[in-house]
């Protein structure tokens, strides 16, 4: 599996919008201010999820935004500020050339005196 994304999440990204960084969006997907594409992926229990993307200006700077499809996501999990989003591609299970996106959620958490990264479901 090869990671696409990772972001620390913050208030604005659990309430409103996920804000990606637009140098780990450019490098998957092109797209340019106004438009709209959707990003479909998978999560750990296998449920698909379809994420419509488009281009804002945020601080004089493009960044892609995901809101609709992201807050049903979020729905339930108990996500929480700090929480990172990983976004990974991997092969498809049928050994096709295909491949595709997993979303996961994780939360990191002290257990005997270590951090360890916890899946968030």
């Amino acid at each position: 599996m090869t990671m696409l994304i990772s972001k620390q999440l913050t208030k604005s990204d659990i309430e409103k919008s996920l804000l990606i960084p637009a140098s780990s969006f450019d490098s998957i997907f092109a797209l340019e201010e106004g438009h709209f594409c959707d990003i479909n992926v998978i999560d750990n229990t296998g449920k698909a999820w379809i994420f419509p993307c488009f281009i804002q200006q945020s601080e004089g700077m493009e960044a892609p935004v995901v809101s609709i499809g992201w807050l049903k996501f979020l729905c339930g999990k108990n996500i929480r500020v700090g929480d990172v989003v990983f976004l990974h591609q991997k092969p498809m299970d049928d050994n096709s050339t295909c491949t595709q996106l997993k979303i996961e959620v994780k939360r990191k958490i002290r257990l005997l005196g270590e951090d360890i990264w916890a899946s968030i479901e």
